[in-house]
């Protein structure tokens, strides 16, 4: 059994969600008791409320549709470790400036309860996003990374002094010397854990099919690493290292809801996130409203009054209504896209399409930009024979199908899944939607008209090339050798008839002369046509009479060398023509401009297609670049044909010339 099937089995215990509300019910009564006394230091209490009240709810998200994702139980675990320093923290402080039982204990347990959920924490990229390790050879690493985390997991506890907010005593359960021992070991392993997963984490987003769904999530632990190794760098006062973890940390489960929310990444149903998301952010902003009020608290509390935490309070609370909205809007924005602004959809459609260079090629991102748009699962654009155009998420068999019409004729179908099954698209949904479908019914009808253009141009030009194979190979087979054939008839007759007059003679010559122009004119008119080396010696052969062509004609020129790595097939005389003329003139382009020692000619076939390419070593193309009518005609060339030309250069480094045309 795959560990796929692992994962996705067992049951979806509904007390999951407790794991986010004890946190989070942690945190809360952390920063009540912490704030009811005065403390040195609180601020690594943000910490722990940043951490406690995100990362258990991205956990839970994940453990709803992965039962057993080990990625969801470490988020879950982080979260808790730091909550749980919160509420010991806060009671350890409140215990000791009243006398309450326990406080030494909690005390020591707030010193090493934090790890318990710091280290998974930075043993996340280790393992993101399948829960496993980017290959095999990374498992040294991870039982270096867990060895560590035991060791110093047992150093923490048992170390000679305990800290609770900034007030440091002797502890009676360790031994440990703090400083430098337990310090420096927190600082190695801490700093290790970090750039590993930073490592690891690049590894998989350079060999991932789909970077796009890792990439927000690889920024946020590199947030994270760089704040870790400051922390350890910078001196404690002030504390900078602290606060710059404050405001990375949450970036990371930030960036995992990003990408299940917009790249389902954990192929969470479209319904149960909508609804977390609402109950997160709530959940988020009710934890920084909670550490704002006890930080302005604790700043204004001077005496032993009570209206300085009041009036903090209404200020906070002022302040976070906005933020609130704002909160709620973006989410509604991420979740359900543009559908309250048709105008801006519009405006994205279209700026996609301008984009787009070749017309043949207008829709290719049309499905993404509309799924992108209204946070879709999956959007299909469909031809009048239902060949898909474009799809994003593969093409949906049910949802919505609204018909591609321009001017009563079908041009295709717009396809556009739910955002959950068994939910149907809202009004406002199907509105935008029906506003993008006649932008896409026109770009669909200019994509087939344009293809319908591009192919009568191939079957032209290739007719045309045929036609001309043809009657080259029938003057220069037939009337050819006719035409000199008469005329060597006429000197047979001039010289045996007996009784040839001088009239008669002279009739003859002029005969003849005319023939022999008629023959040049053949001639003319077969080397026109088609340049005879393809015929005679084929592409190959007639791009290695081109080369020594070019080396005689030119004194002390570049060497031209030929590269045919294998036999070429037979190829259709259109193709054959337009690849010798661009080799011809990518070759005369060299000799004039490039100032080349060498110039090499490569023709293969990759992909059901011939590559031409000619490259030098000259000083490369100008800057500006302004195109000249041989290199048009080299691209027309290639269009023709359905076809592309590329011109590369870099300064000094010569110039290369690709035209790929199909077979």
């Amino acid at each position: 059994m795959s560990n796929d099937v692992l994962m996705r089995s067992g049951a979806r215990p509904q007390w999951l969600w407790a794991i986010p509300v004890l946190c989070g019910a942690a945190v809360v009564a952390g920063i009540a008791l912490t704030t009811a006394v005065p403390v040195p230091d609180g601020t690594y209490l943000v910490l722990d409320a940043v951490v406690g009240m995100t990362y258990p709810a991205v956990g839970v998200l994940i453990l709803s549709r992965w039962p057993r994702h080990p990625i969801g139980r470490l988020f879950c675990l982080s979260g808790a470790g730091l909550a749980l320093q919160a509420l010991s923290g806060g009671y350890a402080a409140y215990a000791q400036s009243y006398g309450l039982p326990g406080a030494l204990l909690a005390a020591w347990v707030t010193n090493w309860v934090f790890f318990t959920g710091f280290g998974p924490l930075l043993l996340l990229p280790l393992l993101l996003p399948d829960g496993r390790l980017p290959s095999p050879r990374w498992r040294p690493v991870l039982v270096a990374a867990v060895a560590a985390m035991a060791v110093l997991q047992v150093m923490l506890m048992l170390r000679d002094r305990v800290w609770v907010w900034g007030h440091e005593v002797p502890s009676s359960f360790g031994f440990v010397p703090t400083d430098p021992v337990a310090e420096v070991a927190f600082g190695v392993v801490v700093t290790g854990l970090a750039l590993s997963g930073v490592a690891a984490l690049a590894t998989r987003v350079t060999r991932s099919d789909n970077r796009r769904r890792l990439l927000p999530v690889f920024a946020a632990v590199v947030a994270v690493g760089l704040s870790v190794v400051a922390d350890n760098l910078l001196p404690p006062d002030p504390p900078v290292g602290v606060w710059l973890q404050a405001a990375a940390l949450p970036l990371f489960p930030a960036a995992t809801a990003v990408s299940i929310f917009r790249y389902r990444l954990f192929e969470i149903e479209v319904l149960i996130r909508r609804t977390v998301v609402y109950a997160l952010v709530t959940v988020v902003l009710l934890g920084a409203y909670l550490v704002t009020v006890a930080t302005i608290g604790t700043l204004l509390r001077t005496g032993s009054g009570v209206l300085e935490p009041l009036a903090a309070t209404a200020v906070v609370a002022v302040a976070f209504a906005p933020a609130r909205d704002a909160a709620q809007r973006a989410v509604g924005r991420l979740l359900f896209g543009n559908r309250g602004d048709p105008a801006a959809a519009l405006s994205l459609l279209g700026q996609r399409l301008e984009s787009s260079a070749d017309p043949t090629r207008l829709l290719d991102r049309a499905a993404e930009t509309v799924a992108h748009t209204l946070r879709l699962p999956a959007v299909a654009v469909l031809a009048a024979d239902g060949t898909p155009v474009c799809a994003e998420g593969g093409v949906p068999g049910d949802g919505v199908r609204l018909p591609l019409v321009v001017g009563g004729r079908v041009e295709g179908e717009l396809r556009a899944a739910p955002r959950s099954p068994g939910e149907a698209l809202s009004a406002a949904d199907l509105a935008v939607l029906d506003d993008l479908a006649r932008q896409l019914a026109v770009a669909l009808a200019a994509v087939r008209l344009a293809r319908e253009v591009q192919t009568s141009r191939e079957r032209l030009v290739i007719a045309r090339e045929e036609e001309r194979r043809r009657l080259r190979r029938d003057l220069h087979d037939g009337l050819g050798p006719g035409l000199a054939a008469i005329g060597v008839r006429l000197d047979v007759i001039e010289a045996t008839a007996p009784d040839t007059s001088p009239a008669m003679r002279s009739s003859l010559s002029e005969v003849r002369q005319l023939v022999q122009g008629l023959v040049g004119d053949v001639r003319r008119i077969v080397h026109d046509l088609r340049p005879p080396a393809l015929d005679e010696l084929g592409l190959a052969g007639a791009l290695e009479d081109l080369a020594l062509d070019t080396e005689e004609a030119v004194e002390a020129g570049p060497a031209v060398t030929v590269r045919v790595p294998e036999p070429l097939p037979e190829l259709p005389a259109a193709v054959e023509v337009a690849a010798y003329r661009i080799a011809q003139e990518a070759l005369a382009n060299a000799l004039r401009h490039a100032r080349a020692r060498t110039i090499e000619i490569v023709a293969r076939i990759e992909r059901d297609g011939l590559v031409l390419r000619v490259r030098d070593d000259g000083r490369g193309l100008p800057e500006p670049l302004v195109e000249g009518v041989g290199s048009g005609s080299m691209r027309e060339r290639a269009a023709e044909l359905g076809g592309v030309l590329r011109r590369t250069s870099a300064s000094g480094a010569g110039t290369t010339v690709e035209a790929v045309l199909p077979l």
